[in-house]
């Protein structure tokens, strides 16, 4: 276990890795930060002095930073209080490229959107600390981004079920389906007949949404989409996400801009 738990003024103090998901200024040299940890899941905090610190919190509280934080806290407080924190990989490119930064945005800001506070994922936070060193890398192709959706969904309990109808139950045979937001999965003609708002979807589609559930994560980077399966999934994977974040995200809209340019 990464978390290592000490004590400080009575207070006990813990260290965890942590992505950096929003930082924002408060006060004259304070910083609000929100975090995705290893060990407590998604928590705020505050970094005193963060403005102004050269040694307890330089270069290291920027979006999608991979850091090594130490924090204790009350239970009368709503933030933790952030002690200092180390630099584990910082992702330059996010800084440096805009584009990478727009992807790496748009998954910080579902995981942000679609997690509470202090619920413990160690698999989701392996899955953004996995994808951000893609983006990183420079792989930037549409696939990752279907390949993020349908594994969050996954780890969140929100997993789209794609091996059988999901109101009959049998086994899907034949070539063209639908997929039902409400249903929760793929539904076979029969079932999906004079349902409204579903979306079409092929078997194709449908196996290969099946894989990036699936894959090891070290070899979801070879999961090619067909383009009829990246123009479907997408369709499906939005809707999906929309119904369950109630809006479209921001960092989703400017993701799209950029990607056009």
């Amino acid at each position: 276990m990464n978390v290592k738990k000490f004590h400080l003024a009575r207070m006990p103090l813990y260290q965890t890795p942590a992505i950096v998901l929003r930082s924002t200024p408060y006060g004259e040299s304070d910083q609000i930060v929100t975090l995705y940890t290893l060990d407590f899941g998604k928590m705020k905090g505050i970094a005193k002095g963060a403005k102004r610190s050269r040694m307890r919190f330089a270069n290291t509280l920027g979006i999608g930073s991979y850091i090594q934080v130490a924090f204790f806290e009350k239970e009368t407080q709503d933030l933790v209080r952030l002690d200092h924190s180390e630099l584990i990989r910082p992702f330059g490119g996010l800084r440096e490229d805009i584009t990478k930064l727009a992807w790496a945005s748009y998954f910080i800001e579902l995981v942000n959107e679609m997690t509470a506070e202090k619920i413990k994922n160690k698999a989701l936070f392996r899955l953004l600390v996995f994808f951000l060193n893609l983006i990183d890398q420079g792989m930037l192709q549409e696939d990752i981004q279907r390949v993020f959706e349908v594994r969050l969904l996954s780890h969140l309990g929100y997993q789209p079920h794609f091996d059988r109808c999901t109101r009959c139950q049998k086994r899907l045979s034949g070539e063209n389906f639908f997929f039902g937001i409400r249903e929760g999965g793929v539904l076979c003609p029969p079932c999906a007949a004079r349902l409204p708002g579903l979306v079409p979807i092929s078997l194709g589609t449908v196996k290969t949404l099946q894989l990036a559930q699936s894959l090891p994560l070290e070899k979801v980077r070879r999961l090619s989409f067909s383009p009829q399966s990246l123009k479907e999934s997408q369709a499906v994977l939005s809707v999906f996400l929309r119904e369950y974040l109630g809006k479209e995200l921001k960092s989703k809209k400017f993701l799209e801009q950029i990607s056009m340019v």
